[in-house]
């Protein structure tokens, strides 16, 4: 599932992915190789998966007043180390997903993989399922997130770079979740503490209904029960007060609701996305106004044939409402497009993006609220070059 913080101008991001257990699963990005299966004895055929990647990157915007800072702008970075293993049989199940990772984003400086990302450290996932039945199960330990369509692992993604909607989602945390299957309609819920913070005090929901094999709705929510006050570690990086080093309030207590259809037609899939995510006032933890962020996305993939090439899209639009920073600055507004041609033959993959965001409203930042040395210019262009091991 994804972190998503604002540390003053610093952003630290994680990931997050749809829950595993629901019947929506996010959109594929190239024909990736099946999971590796092994025999464990009493534990049964254990499925093995994952996979390693790393990127050059160059980006437009950087200066001493951009809020990207006065850093590099080309580098090569590792991006994702993961190994999956899970027991999907029986009626006692788990998963254990190890995962040092980063998110890029447009409008934040590319940062290497973290492995203190979570309160279990570079653990993504560790939950223990119990499966009575094909149509209900439920797991706790360390769950995934369901809020969203993008996956938080990027070889799955249409894309390289990120969405805003994404940005602003939770990752995966400590709780209880179950999911139930009746004909078409599919149904997570979770209990949890939302931002790994130990605060349980945040329910999740993914509602699913499958028309056919190529068209599927989704509704999504998170409610925040309470509040999580301003001593509170979440993701193991920092309390949750408004402070730097903190880590945002408005996100620890925040109320969000989406929506996403998939529609596949052939080799295109086609995936278009609303969200919206709110806080009310709370002077307990700084915040003092309402604030809010929407976002909306078209997200393509077209795989040409049983050829080793795809090619995944992105147009999105976000605006941020009121004195917190969801993405980028507070008050701010943009829009962004990416296109994607991917490349797998076997286990090795080799990806590229070229990226655009313009902002239409710079916002209230606190220093620099655009790109370029002024930190007025609107535009910033990202280009991406990666590759990597899947099996």
């Amino acid at each position: 599932m994804k972190t998503k913080r604002l540390n003053g101008r610093t952003t630290l991001a994680g990931a997050s992915m749809v829950a595993l257990m629901a019947c929506a699963s996010p959109a594929i990005a190239m024909n990736l190789p099946a999971a590796q299966k092994f025999d464990a004895g009493p534990l049964g055929t254990l499925d093995v998966s994952g996979g390693f990647d790393g990127y050059f990157y160059a980006l437009s915007g950087m200066g001493t007043n951009s809020i990207l800072g006065n850093k590099k702008s080309a580098g090569a970075i590792a991006r994702t180390l993961e190994v999956n293993i899970t027991k999907s049989t029986g009626q006692f199940q788990f998963t254990l997903d190890v995962k040092p990772s980063n998110s890029l984003y447009f409008g934040s400086s590319p940062s290497q993989m973290v492995t203190n990302e979570f309160t279990l450290g570079p653990i993504y996932a560790a939950y223990g399922t119990w499966a009575p039945n094909a149509n209900f199960n439920i797991s706790v330990g360390q769950v995934y997130s369901t809020e969203g369509w993008e996956s938080s692992t990027d070889w799955k993604n249409a894309n390289l770079i990120d969405s805003p909607l994404y940005y602003v989602e939770n990752s995966s945390s400590r709780g209880v979740q179950a999911s139930y299957t009746l004909g078409k309609l599919s149904a997570t819920l979770t209990f949890g503490d939302g931002f790994d913070s130990g605060v349980f005090n945040t329910l999740q929901e993914l509602v699913t209904y499958s028309f056919d094999g190529n068209n599927a709705l989704s509704f999504y929510g998170t409610q925040n029960l309470g509040t999580t006050g301003p001593n509170t570690f979440a993701y193991g990086q920092g309390k949750t007060g408004s402070g730097y080093p903190g880590y945002n309030a408005a996100y620890v207590n925040s109320d969000m609701y989406g929506a996403y259809y998939s529609y596949t037609n052939g080799n295109l899939n086609v995936v278009p996305e609303v969200q919206y995510v709110y806080a009310k006032p709370n002077r307990r933890v700084g915040l003092t106004k309402f604030t809010s962020n929407f976002g909306a996305e078209v997200i393509t993939n077209y795989q040409f044939g049983k050829s080793p090439w795809s090619l995944g899209s992105m147009v999105f639009y976000y605006k941020n409402t009121g004195p917190q920073a969801w993405y980028l600055n507070a008050n701010s507004a943009g829009f962004g497009i990416g296109v994607t041609p991917s490349w797998i033959k076997g286990h090795v993959f080799v990806r590229g993006e070229v990226g655009l965001l313009h902002l239409t409203n710079l916002g209230t930042p606190r220093v620099g609220g655009g790109f370029g040395a002024s930190g007025t210019d609107r535009n910033q262009v990202m280009s991406i070059l990666e590759a990597g091991l899947a099996f």
